[in-house]
């Protein structure tokens, strides 16, 4: 069962900062090549960098999931934090609560907004957007552990943010005495639309 979180920055195999995001990668296999969508991964947000840094975790994970395709003789796997047939993220297939956050907000690395990009992930519990149309804007989908109601719910907050990096320790730090509007609290199932109402089409 996962139960450790991933540090969502840490080094890019270049050696610069790297972010958490995921990517498809290639795996050796007995019978052949194969490839796993959805790998967690640190990248240094540059184009024209083909290096990356697996979690130690993840390079763990990635291993049984190897195991598991040369039982079957697949060539294709989509990473999750458990065995599971099929290898579906989604979230809703879950049984873990944090199993499942994690994987619900890793899914979220390699989008892109129309009116806004991804700039941080915390995996299983936050994900912050600046916008494309203000770089001081940024938005905070964050998970709320703590509520009255059954399911599971994310706030959804709005704040000015004037430095040029947002870290997650700076961002804990400042909102100590930053202000953040809270725009609403929505399900998991809401998610999707609600930020497509925000920001538009994601690609």
């Amino acid at each position: 069962m996962f139960d450790q979180t991933i540090d969502p920055v840490d080094s890019c195999g270049c050696g610069d900062t790297g972010y958490l995001t995921t990517r498809t990668i290639p795996i050796d296999l007995v019978h052949g090549v194969g490839r796993i969508e959805n790998v967690p991964v640190y990248h240094c947000r540059s184009t024209s960098c083909q290096e990356f840094t697996l979690p130690s975790i993840v390079s763990r994970r990635l291993e049984d999931i190897a195991e598991e395709m040369e039982k079957i003789q697949s060539t294709e796997a989509v990473y999750t934090w458990e065995s599971h047939q099929g290898w579906s993220i989604d979230p809703l297939q879950r049984t873990n609560k944090q199993t499942h956050l994690q994987a619900f907000t890793l899914q979220f690395g390699s989008r892109e907004y129309t009116d806004a990009h991804i700039v941080l992930i915390v995996p299983g519990q936050a994900i912050f957007f600046q916008s494309r149309l203000e770089d001081s804007e940024y938005y905070l989908l964050r998970y709320e552990e703590e509520t009255r109601t059954e399911g599971i719910w994310f706030s959804f907050l709005k704040f000015y943010y004037e430095e040029p990096e947002l870290t997650y320790e700076d961002f804990l730090e400042w909102s100590e005495d930053g202000h953040l509007k809270e725009l609403g609290l929505i399900t998991l199932d809401e998610v999707e639309d609600a930020l497509i109402d925000e920001f538009g089409d994601w690609s």
